[in-house]
């Protein structure tokens, strides 16, 4: 019988096969592995690199285009974490998971507010298309010539010139989706690693309107915005997307918040991807990877900012004082009380102002004024700090840092919030409001240089004038037929029917200059009266014969005239630089002319000659005074006990003739035989009652400059600003973009540009 013999592989050398084919294929498929890795990151940073250039380059096209970016000075009321806060106006709140105080993953997870800044953008676009509507009170359609009463705001072209619009279009960083927590699977810094679908933040661009037309008018569009207690859209709540939570934690999706936040989700387009791209950041140890912390608060910086430029020491140009045509005396010791810098729409503005005579190499002058923001606001020490920002006289022989030091004068907080909203006398009250904290009223040397401004940020402007119908005592209400509460003079005393001239049996000519009847500073004063006993003594007198009759005059003196409410001036004479912006007055009287319209009110006319009837000449600035009184015509016992530097209504100089030469006087038609005509009752083409009352309305400065012989003195010729501030007239944009491969690698591929833009249509 023949045996086959079967032959086969041992099991060892099956082993050795399988163990060289292991080695063969490792050598071969790790490296195509490492390829397709290399593949997807190289395929991930090109796409985040044209991502980012095509965003940044949108973006600043859209600001070019602009008429204006929102924003401004201040901060707006917030809650973060259960706390009330003030946050600056592009700031947005976001929420991500609690970590332990280490920075290591919690868990139980738990979320936390994060204040982020400078992540939200609102452009102002150009007003668009024809605002007329049509007979149903909607918009016409440009293309089908229309009513279309689905438009919400006029469209087509560029409304030139170019002015602002109803529409905003907003940028901001949210989450994909705001009703759903936080969620990055990939790099395990703010929690585990972990499958399913990420939820990251995002860049959106939304187009929506403030407000709203309605047959009521322009009303706030509360599909977006919360509307607040005035009626007005909430336009920089910081927490507008992003959902409400209850008492244990969980996501509100059935309120207002949630709706509003629908309406924006309808409304706005990711800019970048909606998976792997996260616009936000947590910085971390590389070596441990683990979170650094702020306290208990996750170290998380924002991947897009939208950041204002900064400009430092950008002097302010002071604007046109004086216009050719309308000179007056002195008229070179008038300064400005305008002043503009290079660029507007200011942010974070911290602005110096050296005052006439400053020297800093005298330490006797050289003090100078700081309007800032106290950085120490808000700290619980026990000291009262000024709330918002405020105009600060600083020594620099007494502190090194004007950031700091320095004594307030004035809050401009105070000043804004009482003038925005309404309230009596900003002027005022922001005055009192300084001198609250800092007592500096009895202070003369801060008396002197006490120079309040206004800022408006959004033109770049400093105006250092305000109007005098913001002085009054808050306590006490205007007349009724007065509610600006102007200074009032009365040319003849409120109730009499008959105007007196110096030889019609004036009652009065037995007073004196400093009585009730007769003072300027006296609210039952009357112009005649004064006028008529004043030229009888000049009659009767030696010591005042030899004065020149021109020095007889009827007067008003602003600086010791109250208020209509009995509250003292601006222009009083306690030692301040002040002066009345040319040109800013108005002054309305009784008609003097003969005829039908006689004692009916009329506004006079300013002249540099002598007035005549209906007319007026007036100081804005203080004159050259004479050194020795005599030469005018007085005698020395005419003189005798005048102080030039302290106002005595019972002195004939200091009440008569002083005022004369100083800023707030007003001279009115002074013929004897022209007199100011007083009250009478109402009749048919008659003179109306209560008319023989001169009101005066001007705006007062505190800015100075020096003239003649005293512009050569040492220390500065003028009041001088120079402002530190962000400005958002040109806006830089800074964007990163985060992109996680879809790959092995750890970690994600980061590009970051940056572009700048310059809102070429904002109209100052």
């Amino acid at each position: 019988m023949r045996r086959n013999r079967l032959t086969a592989f041992t099991l060892i050398e099956l082993l050795t096969v399988i163990a060289i084919s292991a080695i063969l294929m490792t050598l071969i498929i790790l490296p195509v592995f490492q390829s397709f890795n290399l593949t997807r990151t190289a395929q991930a940073f090109a796409d985040a690199q044209d991502k980012g250039r095509i965003l940044t380059e949108r973006i600043a096209r859209e600001i070019g285009n602009a008429v204006s970016v929102r924003g401004g000075e201040g901060k707006v009321g917030t809650v973060v974490n259960g706390v009330e806060a003030r946050v600056p106006f592009n700031t947005l709140v976001v929420r991500v998971p609690r970590l332990n105080a280490d920075g290591t993953v919690r868990s139980p997870r738990s979320e936390i507010d994060i204040v982020l800044p400078n992540v939200k953008l609102d452009l102002v676009r150009p007003a668009e298309g024809d605002p007329a509507r049509g007979p149903s009170g909607g918009f016409i359609d440009p293309v089908t010539g229309k009513e279309d009463p689905t438009l919400r705001n006029p469209k087509g072209q560029a409304v030139l010139p170019v002015a602002p619009g109803a529409t905003i279009v907003r940028y901001f960083v949210g989450l994909r989706d705001p009703f759903r927590p936080y969620n990055n699977p990939y790099d395990g810094l703010l929690m585990q690693r972990a499958g399913g679908r990420d939820n990251l933040y995002v860049l959106y661009r939304a187009e929506v309107q403030p407000r709203v037309y309605s047959s009521d008018g322009y009303l706030a569009n509360t599909e977006f915005f919360e509307e607040s207690e005035n009626g007005q859209p909430i336009l920089d709540d910081p927490r507008f997307f992003l959902a409400n939570v209850d008492g244990e934690g969980n996501l509100i999706t059935t309120d207002e918040r949630a709706d509003r936040i629908r309406n924006w989700l309808r409304r706005a387009v990711v800019q970048t991807e909606v998976s792997r791209y996260d616009m936000i950041q947590p910085v971390f140890n590389r070596a441990n990877r683990r979170v650094l912390m702020n306290g208990n608060v996750p170290n998380i910086i924002p991947l897009v900012q939208f950041r204002p430029t900064r400009v430092s020491n950008d002097p302010a140009e002071g604007q046109v004082a004086v216009r050719q045509g309308e000179e007056f005396a002195n008229a070179g010791a008038a300064a400005p009380d305008v002043f503009t810098t290079q660029m507007g729409l200011w942010t974070n503005a911290l602005v110096r102002m050296w005052p006439v005579g400053w020297n800093a190499n005298d330490s006797a002058s050289n003090e100078y004024l700081v309007g800032r923001y106290d950085p120490r606001n808000g700290l619980d020490d026990g000291t009262q700090y000024a709330p918002g920002f405020s105009i600060y006289a600083y020594d620099p022989d007494a502190a090194a840092d004007d950031y700091l030091a320095g004594v307030e004068l004035f809050d401009l907080y105070t000043y804004d919030r009482v003038l925005n909203t309404g309230n009596r006398y900003p002027f005022t009250q922001a005055r009192a409001a300084a001198n609250g904290r800092s007592g500096w009223f009895s202070n003369p040397r801060l008396r002197a240089m006490f120079t309040p401004f206004a800022l408006d940020a959004a033109k770049g402007k400093i105006i250092s004038s305000f109007g005098v119908s913001e002085v009054g005592n808050p306590e006490v209400s205007p007349p009724g037929n007065n509610s600006t509460n102007l200074p009032v003079a009365f040319g003849s005393r409120e109730g009499e029917n008959q105007a007196y001239t110096p030889t019609t049996g004036d009652p009065y000519l037995a007073g004196t200059i400093g009585d009730d009847n007769h003072a300027p500073s006296s609210q039952g004063s009357s112009i005649n009266a004064l006028y008529n006993l004043v030229f009888k003594r000049w009659q009767e007198d030696p010591n005042l014969q030899g004065l020149d009759a021109s020095r007889i005059q009827r007067f008003i003196d602003l600086r010791v005239l109250p208020q209509a409410d009995g509250s003292e001036g601006p222009l009083t004479p306690v030692g301040h630089k002040v002066s009345i912006v040319p040109g800013s007055e108005e002054v309305e009287g009784p008609d003097q002319n003969p005829g039908p319209n006689y004692g009916n009110r009329v506004r006079y006319v300013r002249t540099t000659g002598i007035p005549g009837p209906n007319q007026y000449r007036i100081n804005y600035t203080d004159l050259p005074e004479p050194t020795d009184y005599t030469l005018l015509g007085l005698t020395p016992a005419a003189v005798a006990g005048f102080d030039r530097n302290t106002y005595n209504r019972d002195n004939f100089v200091s009440a008569i003739i002083q005022p004369q030469f100083k800023a707030g006087y007003i001279q009115l038609c002074s013929d004897p035989n022209v007199p100011i005509p007083a009250d009478a009752p109402n009749v048919p083409n008659g003179p109306i009652q209560n008319e023989s009352e001169i009101r005066v309305n001007y705006r007062f400065q505190f800015t100075a400059s020096r003239t003649g012989s005293s512009a050569t003195l040492p220390g500065a010729a003028r009041d001088v600003f120079a402002v530190d501030y962000d400005s958002r007239q040109l806006m830089n944009v800074l964007l990163t973009i985060r992109n996680y491969p879809q790959s092995s690698v750890p970690n994600p591929q980061t590009i970051t540009l940056q572009s700048t833009a310059k809102v070429r249509n904002y109209i100052r």
